[in-house]
């Protein structure tokens, strides 16, 4: 073996071992759960913009890498593109199980190329703070996707919605009553349960905005409310939407049907 066989050999076995050890810390992250669940991914993901940028296409080793990397993919049963990328085939490697979500994994690698394409992001540690700026992956991967709108803008449209909209009903309660200079005009969540009634029990109440020092934050769960309520919305105006395109056609077929068999009449008059 000559010496530069033996420089790519030890270059492509560091290479190996690097991205099994993210697999290992992937693999904990995820069993894990733990609260710094996010800090672990974005590093992870820091990890990976590290072992790309490195990737030229340009020598040897580079292309034992990518071999690599493919062939074990393959091995894997995971679903590939005629032709991989360095990064697709880097993330998909390192994320995918049998049970993991696809459009997760797609959303990982939006987020690699981005940071990858971002001059902001400059080596791994940037990543994590790049993520973040822009509003974690998945606001990452809605504002690359066309026509898709990100969580923020979802919560956004969805707040408009209920501001705007109709008031199913008022209730009272002695918990928001004690709150209103602090609360009052922002959005609140009343946490209940549907009886046999037909009534709900209202149990608890969560904040958009926290009135004390003794109440927790519920922006996530005010977003999550608000990104339903469009999501709703948007879903039964597309039912509409579907329903009149149908109706239209059928109208379009029937006028084109009348059309015909008058001209057909009018040959035979005049024959």
């Amino acid at each position: 073996m000559t010496q530069t066989q033996n420089i790519n050999t030890s270059i492509v076995k560091d290479f190996k071992n690097r991205v099994n050890t993210i697999c290992t810390q992937r693999n904990t992250w995820e069993q894990t759960r733990f609260k710094s669940a996010n800090d672990a991914l974005y590093a992870m993901l820091g990890e990976l913009y590290a072992l790309t940028s490195q990737f030229t296409n340009n020598t040897k080793a580079d292309e034992l890498k990518y071999d690599w990397l493919l062939s074990e993919c393959t091995k894997k049963g995971i679903t590939l593109s005629k032709k991989p990328t360095f990064a697709q085939l880097l993330v998909k490697y390192v994320f995918t199980d049998n049970d993991t979500d696809s459009r997760r994994i797609s959303s990982y690698v939006r987020v690699l190329n981005a940071a990858l394409q971002s001059s902001e992001v400059k080596s791994a540690a940037d990543v994590s703070v790049f993520i973040r700026k822009y509003g974690g992956v998945e606001e990452i991967r809605a504002s690359l996707a066309k026509g898709t709108k990100t969580p923020l803008q979802r919560a956004a449209s969805g707040r408009e919605i209920v501001l705007k909209g109709k008031t199913v009903a008022t209730v009272s309660t002695s918990e928001t009553a004690k709150h209103v200079a602090a609360a009052k005009g922002s959005v609140v969540l009343l946490v209940g349960v549907l009886n046999a009634k037909g009534t709900v029990d209202v149990k608890h109440v969560c904040y958009e905005l926290v009135p004390t020092d003794n109440h927790l934050s519920a922006k996530s769960a005010v977003n999550a409310a608000l990104s339903n309520a469009y999501a709703t919305l948007n879903k039964a105006m597309k039912k509409v939407a579907k329903k009149k395109a149908a109706e239209k056609e059928i109208d379009d077929k029937n006028k084109q049907a009348l059309s015909i068999s008058s001209d057909n009449e009018q040959v035979k008059a005049a024959a």
